[in-house]
């Protein structure tokens, strides 16, 4: 079984996030298969989309796995923060359309995930969305900043970052976190049809507006490849 499963439908790519007995905590087998998977969405040259959902009712990402990082050394805990910003920063610069379907709990390292991706819908009735890291006592790199400052409301990004606050999905989608809440029932059907709407957009053109909008994380990342 793969930790992160890749399958086309129609017009859209669904990437699931698949290991629900952690809740799909990150660590390095699952960062590999991200690579693994990015490997494959990157070589895409026609006209499509892509979900990023989670075989998890419960959770779509609750972040670092803990006991994997408890176990590192500080110059293995910073080679793991390289490892993320490689990750995140190639999931939100990639050229096509992605849209996260957040089925549950979003946390600390998942936020900073789900906050890469060009849309969020989420779950409406359960699930937390949460920059935690404030109250882990892990602060953020300036590439990661950059990634959950891609979130549009600049008020909601100080806020969440600086209080660790959770919200759920109305709060979330009222403060410009997600850019819609559905039952569950509703929610990866209505991911799909923003998938297929987006898939309809020219690559070439989708991916020039992409990069304007997220030039300063483009601009953080070549910036610190160069250090």
């Amino acid at each position: 079984m793969a930790l992160v499963e890749l399958e086309k439908k129609n017009s859209v790519y669904v990437v699931t996030l698949n290991d629900p007995t952690s809740g799909n905590a990150i660590n390095s087998e699952s960062l590999n298969a991200h690579r693994q998977v990015l490997a494959e969405l990157e070589m895409v040259t026609e006209n499509s989309a892509v979900v990023v959902t989670s075989s998890d009712l419960k959770s779509w990402c609750v972040g670092l796995d803990f006991e994997w990082i408890q176990a590192q050394s500080a110059g293995q805990f910073e080679s793991t923060f390289r490892e993320l910003e490689e990750v995140f920063g190639r999931w939100a610069l990639l050229a096509l359309p992605t849209v996260g379907c957040v089925t549950g709990h979003c946390m600390a390292g998942g936020a900073i995930f789900a906050s890469s991706l060009d849309f969020r819908i989420m779950r409406q009735d359960r699930g937390w969305f949460a920059f935690t890291e404030i109250d882990v006592k892990i602060p953020l790199s300036p590439i990661l900043y950059e990634l959950a400052d891609l979130i549009p409301n600049k008020q909601t990004v100080r806020e969440l970052l600086l209080t660790g606050r959770r919200i759920g999905g109305a709060d979330a989608q009222r403060m410009g976190v997600v850019d819609e809440t559905h039952l569950p029932e509703k929610l990866m059907p209505r991911a799909l049809e923003i998938g297929e709407e987006l898939a309809q957009k020219d690559l070439k053109t989708y991916s020039a507006m992409k990069q304007l909008i997220k030039q300063n994380l483009a601009r953080q990342i070549k910036l610190e490849m160069k250090n």
